[in-house]
């Protein structure tokens, strides 16, 4: 059972079977479940008489509703997160996955820094969304405020143009290449790198911007620029959507216009990213059914998602996205080994890096 229910109502044995194996057979098929189907496929004890009117209950309360168009019942969304809330996923966990999985994920943590976060995490999401039949996004926060700053560095690149390197004690890197205007040298530039390493060093970004903010008044315009830059160094999230080609596959993303509504979620990264950023702790796997989702947009979805975390600081978020109808009982045994095993090698790191 997951921790975070969100109803009291417990359920007796005979509708917790029930609403069990109708929830299990609309994964399976997208159709409505009958009492027949539930009576010969689940192996349940009781008779098809039976089973109906335990489904008009589970129906009044609101776990089950009923199509117009046939005799069967498919779960709403309070069954589906009643179901979700009372599976034991561990007893049903698919250690196939997961070692199709460890064979990618092993190969690639080994010998692998914190700073190879990004090529790593590709590579194991892909595997993900192949193994879960879903989409799966990648959020890396690079919004590092929190983080502690060991260096700024910078790098001419051009006549007008500088690289500037932030280098956080996580083993993070944050990159921004800054344009300056005419009149503005590099010797200007490289003089308040200088001073932003002294003030700097082993303070937080947020810190940092702080102490600008009220040296502003009378700098040069070099001071100004760096300024600007700084007041978003860190606050764009990186996102990343794998597989999106598994929306085709999924009867829910039939209609175009539900599919554009999700599409534009993820085009509107930063309400995602705020949203994400809430679930931080406590550390592991979230659930979010339909409506559950904070984001207009995701209310035809189930956004499976576990942080990334470091020293206090969130590295990012990895999601699976499919319909309401997900396959619950692979993805979230899934996404539980893979929260462990991140959380473990990041944490890991601290000692080696």
């Amino acid at each position: 059972m997951l921790e975070n229910s969100r109803y009291n109502e417990v359920l007796d044995l005979k509708k917790w079977e029930v609403l069990s194996a109708t929830v299990s057979g609309y994964i399976r098929s997208a159709l409505p479940v009958g009492s027949n189907a539930v009576n010969r496929y689940f192996g349940l004890s009781y008779s098809p008489a039976t089973i109906r009117n335990i489904m008009s209950d589970l129906e009044e309360l609101g776990y089950l509703t009923h199509p117009h168009t046939s005799a069967g019942r498919v779960p709403t969304e309070k069954g589906f997160r009643y179901f979700v809330d009372h599976s034991d996923f561990k007893k049903r966990a698919a250690s196939s996955e997961w070692k199709a999985i460890s064979r990618v994920i092993e190969p690639l943590l080994s010998g692998a820094s914190v700073a190879d976060l990004k090529e790593v995490l590709s590579d194991i999401v892909i595997q993900v969304s192949r193994t879960a039949g879903y989409a799966v996004f990648v959020m890396e926060t690079r919004t590092q405020d929190e983080a502690r700053v060991v260096s700024i560095e910078a790098v001419p690149i051009s006549g007008r143009h500088v690289l500037v390197i932030v280098i956080f004690e996580t083993g993070q890197l944050l990159k921004k290449t800054i344009a300056y205007p005419e009149g503005i040298r590099w010797g200007e530039f490289r003089k308040i790198i200088g001073k932003l390493n002294r003030i700097g060093r082993f303070r937080t970004l947020s810190s940092i911007r702080e102490d600008l903010l009220i040296e502003m008044e009378g700098l040069s315009l070099a001071y100004a620029i760096l300024l600007r830059e700084f007041e978003t160094l860190g606050k764009t999230p990186d996102f990343k959507l794998y597989g999106a080609s598994q929306f085709a596959k999924i009867p829910e993303f039939s209609k175009v216009t539900d599919l554009k509504s999700v599409f534009e979620v993820f085009e509107e990264q930063m309400s995602l990213f705020a949203v994400l950023k809430k679930m931080v702790e406590p550390r592991g796997v979230s659930v979010a059914i339909g409506s559950e989702n904070q984001v207009p947009g995701l209310d035809v979805c189930t956004v499976i998602s576990i942080p990334l975390t470091r020293s206090g600081a969130w590295f990012g978020t990895i999601g699976v996205v499919g319909p309401v109808r997900m396959e619950y009982a692979q993805v979230i045994p899934l996404m539980t080994y893979l929260s462990d095993r991140l959380n473990e090698w990041l944490s890991g790191r601290e000692s080696k890096d």
